[in-house]
């Protein structure tokens, strides 16, 4: 259990640096853009597109698991304080499972679509070009299937605690 637990927060460390990079990626291509502008009226005509079609969706969705896994993501614990370790053990592990369904029920239909898209080879036409966007539908269920597995994990681990080990 413990190999698959380092094996999850391996992934999801690669997949939160790739979601880091495309933030500072969007950074300079926007700034670029701005600069280009206003200096030498020249736009970059694809920004647009690859901040909402690319950028925002890898940085939404890419670290979905990465936080799970670090336990960050928004929670409410209205009577934690007053469960013994036993139970709160089992209500972590119930809501890592019901966050998993969660995931699992969002990446199925993200899938279907991924690949309803990729076969039809989806693009926005631009003034100059068609630039397709078939790519970024495969974000989303990336992002949701490994926060379901991160989740699972985590219930498990919850459930059955890593030993510790003694020398």
């Amino acid at each position: 259990m413990t190999a698959l637990l380092r094996l999850a927060t391996g992934i999801a460390r690669v997949l939160a640096l790739i979601g880091a990079a495309g933030v500072v990626a969007m950074m300079i291509h926007i700034s670029l853009d701005v600069l280009l502008r206003n200096l030498f009226r020249i736009s970059i005509h694809v920004t647009a597109e690859m901040v909402s079609r690319y950028y925002m969706v890898l940085i939404a969705f890419l670290p979905l698991s990465w936080l799970e896994l670090r336990r960050e993501m928004v929670s409410v614990e209205l009577i934690d304080f007053a469960m013994p370790p036993r139970l709160l053990r089992l209500s972590d592990a119930l809501v890592c499972l019901i966050s998993a369904a969660v995931y699992a029920g969002l990446a199925w239909p993200t899938w279907k679509a991924a690949f309803s898209n990729y076969r039809s080879g989806t693009y926005v036409e631009l003034v100059t070009f068609k630039m397709p966007v078939w790519h970024s539908y495969f974000l989303p269920p990336i992002g949701f299937s490994l926060a379901a597995f991160a989740c699972v994990i985590l219930a498990l681990t919850y459930l059955w605690p890593p030993r510790e080990e003694t020398a």
